[in-house]
């Protein structure tokens, strides 16, 4: 077929004829094993090319290949679909691969032919020690790695997903580029199969993702962890082509929007969609790809609640979380191809909790604004059939809010409807049933009373998809092999469970087992089926799965379980993490010397050759095949492999290298790991950045995350640092960009646009205004003094300031802003909102008063005592609002009325925050007293202003008094005692002086107090120079008193 002649349908076509077949039956064909051939050479020829750039002595490999132009582009595309179809039934979904012995010797035979025309039989993949097809899965592995990144080194049947890399993404065989111009673009082979190729770098990181790096590392959160800006941008590059093929509209139709894609198939692309952007953490873009996609479906769902019971014992009703929700319509494919098969939903058997939510069925469903119209009349316990492609909706829409969600029981709950409502409804799918169940357990495991279902739940999972994958072997299929299934160190019996019309052992065969009883029939599937919304669901490879399963077996106590699973996977690095983690005490063996010994030896047999070549470490020193040395993990010592390094290094050897950097604190190690991974494993840096911190050695770290951040300028995590560490050195202008490209770059998971950044942000943007203001005052001080050397060499961050187009006061207001959102993010942070005060209200030429307001009130809010009122921030606040006089009014019987500034005027904020926050506060602090006197007074508000002076003028006399009165004060207690301290009796003169004067101008004001104010005001003078005679008599304080009752005579 020719290439213009490709279109959807036909592509659509190709993938639905493997429904009918098997897809081994591609590999048999004389064109494909020509193109076998080619893959295996241009493979050789890749490893070969890397080992002249390294400066290793090898053959010449074969010059670089290009497509004869004898394939027929359908079977070419036929052979990749299969390839990668058989790919993910061996590694996601099972079953076993049957006849796979036929396919494997077609590899060996090319391999052979490759390596007799180019002479390289003892150069690839020491073929001295290891079987063909070991070599060539080694040969695939190291094709794999990414920015220093290694696959999961025991894939089985990696040369499957190689081949149809190498078919759909190399260029070779089909194009990849997509032309500048094209007439019309359905006739671009190349941006018809952009969908496919986004597939395939999808795999790719997901086979590069690590297995479970921590306790709460599901396989959606992965991106976290996983370190490879390269494969991340052309994962987005992809997926902008793609989105261009799928959103093509047909020419000559009526509808211009209508896509030349199937309605299913662009359900399909925009749940891959959100699926791509939840593993790259990418929360606002994957949300709005599954809202085009439920749009697209017709598909209607609605998080609501109803009345029911949760537990046995429970006599009332109350409101439970439910997912309402109806399809649109049934699709065809769904009604000709019914599925019954499901795996088994484990019961719960709780003595307190029922198995599910039993909802009153009495109960009327009034309308509600969140539930659409559609909805309104659907009953929780008895809701219609969806369709798969609605089932893997909800399923996306729980697996968005549990990554980018906080981990809490709130959100747990928020969540579980979603996978209830898929588990609750008829089987649609086998793979999104398992899915369901696997999201459930996720769940569970975060309570007590569903941990044990979680992991039983978690467990069945596991041992159907093993049993499903994982072939029976022999040990002579296993040497043939290279061992590529993972098997256990440990020689630990295994637990069976055979017919009774069978013995209960085999000496010659061991076939996969389970922990559960295996599933019957009608709990499996075809492969078909399975592989139908593979690409669609987050479902993770076994490996994952596995070592997932072994977290949960922490959460249950049993950390054995967990280490026996990862010795098992050959997950070397976890197992040493383990074994660190658990920091383990002699082992009364004698086997180890503690943990952290243990793991050292681990990382360290891993890494380097034994100390010595002595006969009896036969059994360890394996130059050949190190997985298949049967060793005991846990009896290696670390002084035992001090040898040379291993080379070739073993896979992930940077990795290993950072670990063992961690555990010896040797920076060596750190530099080791960087020039193994080509200079592209940032980890490397950020470890090495982070050993001369604790060191105190801050330009070195600061040289270290430069080189992390220049391989990968994607993570908000290490811009932080780099700004953290240039804001200690001083380097103002460089902190502030390092931040900035932290709150860039942030996402939901790995952080950067949170409370902390923006605080730091806001920090070296002032310290730099801080620093332009100190230049330009030394500047003018050389100007002055007649000093010419170097006038402009010493402005350096004046100069980084116009150079950017930011003069000073930018750099304030940009402070203030970065302070603001700082404090929006962390509204419970007082101190963050004592800069944004600070910042405001030192603004020129006028302060930000709104700002000022604001960040009082949030700073009170939060502490809560009179010592969050800042007395120089209150005055200023009342200078500002006094300053114009307020407009005159008449009230009740013709007097002036108290002045009400405008609602949103700063005089109105000023106000309710003087009434309403700062009075409630005010105990000891006779200022803030004089304060609110003042600002009542310019309300005309007479009654209140001489309340509050005389609250002033009580609270500076009755500290004091108090405090002298006491026989056992000391001298803490004299020094606000206003008798002996000058500082607060001048304070006590003041507020007389204050009270005086309030009674003489407002005193008369009022009916209660009228011409008696003279006598009130007499009195409060009396009573200080009664009291402070004896200590204060004579003093030029005590002259103003005594002035001041001579006038009031």
């Amino acid at each position: 077929m020719a290439i213009n002649e490709f279109s959807p349908a036909t592509l659509i076509s190709i993938e639905r004829s493997f429904e009918s077949s098997s897809f081994l039956e591609e590999f048999q064909s004389e064109p494909s094993q020509r193109l076998i051939a080619q893959f295996i050479q241009h493979l050789v020829a890749q490893w070969l090319e890397e080992q002249v750039d390294q400066g290793e002595q090898g053959e010449q490999g074969p010059e670089k290949e290009t497509t004869d132009g004898s394939y027929d582009s359908t079977q070419i595309i036929r052979l990749g679909l299969a390839s990668l179809g058989a790919f993910l039934q061996a590694n996601i979904t099972g079953p076993v691969l049957e006849g796979f012995e036929a396919t494997e010797a077609i590899f060996v035979s090319a391999l052979a032919e490759v390596k007799s025309t180019t002479g390289s039989k003892n150069a690839i993949g020491a073929a001295n020690a290891l079987s063909p097809i070991a070599s060539l899965r080694r040969l695939c592995l190291r094709s794999l790695e990414v920015d220093g990144v290694s696959p999961y080194p025991y894939i089985p049947h990696i040369e499957l997903f190689c081949l149809s890399r190498f078919i759909f993404t190399s260029g070779i065989v089909l194009p990849t580029e997509l032309p500048e111009i094209w007439s019309d673009p359905r006739q671009s082979l190349s941006l018809l199969l952009s969908w496919t190729r986004l597939r395939i770098h999808l795999w790719h990181y997901k086979l590069i993702t690590q297995p479970s790096l921590g306790p709460g590392s599901l396989f959606t959160k992965s991106g976290r962890w996983t370190d490879v800006p390269t494969l991340q941008e052309l994962i987005e590059r992809s997926l902008l082509e793609a989105e261009t093929s799928i959103s093509e509209p047909v020419e000559d139709h009526e509808d211009s929007e209508k896509s030349q894609w199937p309605q299913e198939s662009r359900i399909q692309f925009h749940l891959e969609e959100a699926t791509c952007h939840i593993l790259l953490g990418n929360d606002a873009k994957a949300r709005t790809a599954l809202q085009l996609a439920t749009e697209i479906s017709g598909f209607s769902y609605a998080l609501s609640g109803a009345l029911g019971k949760r537990t046995k014992f429970q006599e009332k009703n109350i409101s439970q979380l439910v997912v309402l929700a109806k399809s649109f319509a049934l699709s065809d494919t769904n009604r000709q191809h019914p599925s019954n098969a499901a795996p088994v939903a484990l019961p719960l058997n709780d003595d307190t909790l029922l198995e599910k939510i039993k909802f009153d069925k009495d109960q009327t469903n009034a309308p509600t604004p969140s539930v659409p119209p559609e909805l309104q009349d659907l009953a929780p316990e008895d809701q219609p059939q969806l369709r798969p492609e609605d089932h893997i909706i909800l399923l996306t829409e729980a697996t968005l809010r549990d990554t980018f969600s906080p981990a809490d029981s709130l959100t747990a709950e928020e969540i579980l409807p979603f996978a209830v409502r898929v588990i609750d409804d008829k089987s649609t799918n086998w793979q999104i049933y398992t899915q369901a169940l696997l999201v459930r357990s996720r769940i569970e495991l975060n309570r007590s009373r569903t941990l044990e279902r979680a992991v039983l739940q978690m467990q069945a999972v596991v041992d159907q998809v093993i049993v499903d994958t994982q072939t029976s072997t022999t040990s002579t299929e296993k040497s043939r092999s290279g061992q590529d299934e993972p098997v256990a160190e440990s020689k630990i019996p295994s637990i069976q469970i055979t017919p009774e019309n069978q013995e209960g052992r085999s000496n010659t065969l061991q076939k996969p087992t389970s922990f559960l009883p295996a599933p019957k029939p009608v709990e499996s599937a075809s492969p078909q089926e399975r592989l139908r919304y593979v690409n669609t669901l987050s479902s993770p490879p076994r490996w994952h799965l596995e070592s997932e399963l072994a977290y949960a077996w922490t959460a249950v106590g049993s950390l054995i379980s967990a280490l026996e699973i990862f010795k098992r996977l050959r997950l070397w690095p976890e197992v040493a993490l383990c074994l660190a983690s658990a920091a383990g005490t002699d082992d009364q063996d004698g086997r180890g010397s503690g943990g952290e010994d243990k793991a050292r030896g681990l990382i360290r047999w891993r890494l380097f050759h034994h100390t010595s070549a002595s006969s009896d470490t036969s059994g360890i020193e394996d130059d050949g095949d190190l997985d298949n040395a049967e060793v005991d993990v846990l009896s290696l010592k670390a002084t035992d492999f001090c040898g040379p390094e291993r080379s070739p290094p073993p896979p992930n050897a940077p990795r290993l290298f950072c670990i063992l950097g961690d555990i010896e604190n040797d920076p060596q190690h750190y530099q080791r790991a960087w020039e193994i991974s080509n200079r592209r494993f940032a980890r490397a840096q950020r470890s090495l950045g982070e050993l001369h911190l604790r060191k105190q050695e801050w330009k070195e770290a600061r040289d270290a995350y430069q080189r992390a951040v220049a391989v990968n300028r994607l993570s908000p995590d290490m811009w932080n640092r780099l700004g953290d560490i240039e804001l200690r050195l001083g380097n103002f202008p460089d902190a502030a960009e390092a931040f900035q490209r932290a709150i860039s770059t942030a996402d939901n998971i790995s952080g950067g646009d949170d409370a902390r950044t923006w605080s730091n942000m806001g920090t070296a943007l002032l310290s730099w205004y801080r620093q332009i203001i100190r230049e330009k005052k030394d500047h003018e001080d050389k100007l002055k003094n007649d000093d010419d050397t170097n006038l402009l060499g010493d402005m350096v961050s004046t100069k980084r300031a116009a150079e950017l187009g930011k003069p000073a006061h930018k750099l304030l207001r940009d402070a203030l802003i970065a302070f603001k959102r700082g404090a929006t993010l962390a509204d419970s942070n007082w101190r963050i909102w004592d800069n944004v005060i600070t910042l405001a209200a030192s603004l020129s030429p006028n302060p930000d008063l709104d700002d000022v307001v604001l960040g009082l009130r949030n700073v009170i809010r939060i502490r809560k005592t009179e010592e969050a009122l800042d007395l120089d921030v209150l005055t200023l606040l009342v200078r500002e609002a006094t300053k114009t006089p307020p407009a005159t009014s008449s009230g009740e019987g013709g007097g002036e009325a108290v002045y009400e500034p405008t609602r949103g005027t700063i005089e109105s904020k000023v106000i309710f925050l003087f009434e309403d926050e700062v009075v409630p506060l005010i105990t000891t602090n006779s200022a803030c007293w004089a304060l609110v006197s003042r600002l009542r007074a310019w309300r005309r508000d007479w009654a209140g202003a001489l309340d509050a002076a005389e609250k002033a003028w009580r609270t500076a006399v009755g500290g004091g008094v108090s405090s002298a009165l006491s026989a056992s004060s000391g001298a803490q207690d004299q020094q606000g005692n206003w008798l002996v301290n000058v500082e607060v009796w001048d304070a006590v003169v003041q507020r007389t002086s204050e009270l005086v004067a309030a009674y003489e101008n407002y005193g008369s004001r009022l009916d209660s107090i009228g011409s008696r104010w003279k006598g009130k005001a007499r009195s409060a003078v009396r009573s200080v120079m009664g009291k402070a005679k004896e200590s204060w008599e004579g003093d030029e304080r005590w002259q103003t008193l005594a002035d001041m009752m001579e006038d009031l005579r």
